[in-house]
């Protein structure tokens, strides 16, 4: 008769508690890789502009292989997309942030500061002239980068509403159209900056004007 063999060594279970935590724990890393890739993805398309940038370059730049890159972006579009998504969806939190400001003086000042810094720290206007330009080439682009426009044009928009209302200025132009014009200003003014040589112009002078505060006479 054969001897039964038992293996009386109990498997430790794996509690919920513990899966939570390492489903946590993947999650944290995932969405760390996905904002390093996409900030060396905002270097990199700024300073070589879309055709030139490459994803080696990208995910090299990150500290990442280009397969990692590959599990968050399916190509560079859709890298490209997303950058400017999410550097739209940055910039309604700072107009957040900045409504949330209970004193008029102080709201205006804050956007005179701002408005005199983006020339230099915006990186929108610069990627926003990228698309332009990829979908004048690529006609399926054309329509992502118009619901883009339509979108941060309606964002900007709502800000100046409550900005003159705070304020008390009055606008010289419906709030749309100072949308508009400030976002193509911002775009002329990065191109410019890029090719023009001399000094940087900036576009703060006009800016200010369009939100009726002075101009600052250090730019």
């Amino acid at each position: 008769m054969g001897m039964v063999v038992r293996n009386d060594t109990l498997q430790e279970p794996v509690l919920p508690a513990k899966r939570s935590r390492d489903r946590s724990a993947r999650a944290e890393l995932a969405q760390e890789t996905r904002a390093r890739l996409l900030e060396a993805a905002r270097t990199i398309f700024r300073r070589e502009g879309y055709q030139a940038a490459t994803l080696d370059h990208i995910a090299e730049t990150a500290g990442y292989t280009k397969g990692a890159l590959y599990w968050h972006f399916e190509n560079k579009q859709r890298l490209f997309l997303e950058l400017i998504v999410e550097t739209i969806r940055f910039n309604q939190q700072r107009f957040e942030q900045l409504l949330a400001l209970t004193d008029a003086d102080i709201l205006r000042d804050e956007v005179a500061a701002w408005l005199d810094r983006i020339d230099e720290d915006e990186v929108l206007p610069a990627l926003g002239l990228e698309l332009e330009i990829e979908a004048r080439r690529d006609p399926s682009l054309r329509a992502l980068h118009q619901a883009l426009v339509v979108e941060h044009e309606a964002g900007i928009a709502a800000f100046l509403q409550n900005y003159f209302a705070r304020t008390g200025a009055r606008p010289s132009l419906p709030v749309t159209e100072i949308a508009a014009v400030l976002i193509t200003i911002f775009k002329g003014f990065a191109l410019t900056r890029q090719n023009r040589p001399g000094p940087a112009l900036s576009s703060a002078g006009v800016a200010r004007l369009l939100l009726g505060l002075p101009t600052n006479p250090q730019l």
